[in-house]
C-alpha cells in the first residue's frame, strides 16, 4: 500500500472492532473485581481475631501427625500424648501395657 493512502473500513469491521473492545474491557473490569484492585486474588479475613499456628502432635502409634485440638490424648507418665483415632490410642495402650507385664 503506498504511503499516504487510507484503508478503507467497512462498517461490519468497525460494528465487530467494538464488540471485540467492549467485551475485552468488560472482561478486564469482571476480572479485576473478582481479584480485587491488586489483581491477587482476596485473602480470606480471619472473623473473630488473628488466626495463629498450631503445632500439630505426632501420633506415637502410626505416626500421623494431628492438630491437640482434634486429637484423642492420653496422659501416660505426665505426659501428654495424641493420637488421631481412638483405635492408635488403643492398639499404644495396649502395646504398653503387653511390654510393662513382658
Amino acid at each position: 500500500m503506498p504511503l499516504g493512502s487510507v484503508e478503507r473500513v467497512t462498517l461490519q469491521q468497525r460494528i465487530d472492532r467494538l464488540i471485540s473492545q467492549g467485551l475485552a474491557w468488560t472482561m478486564r473490569k469482571l476480572l479485576a473485581k473478582a481479584l480485587g484492585n491488586s489483581g491477587a486474588p482476596p485473602m480470606p479475613q480471619a472473623q473473630t481475631g488473628e488466626l495463629h499456628p498450631v503445632a500439630l502432635q505426632r501420633d506415637p502409634y502410626c505416626g500421623t501427625y494431628v492438630s491437640p485440638e482434634i486429637s484423642f490424648p492420653l496422659e501416660q507418665s505426665g505426659q501428654l500424648l495424641h493420637f488421631c483415632s481412638a483405635e492408635c490410642r488403643t492398639r499404644y495402650q495396649s502395646n504398653a501395657q503387653r511390654a510393662a507385664s513382658a
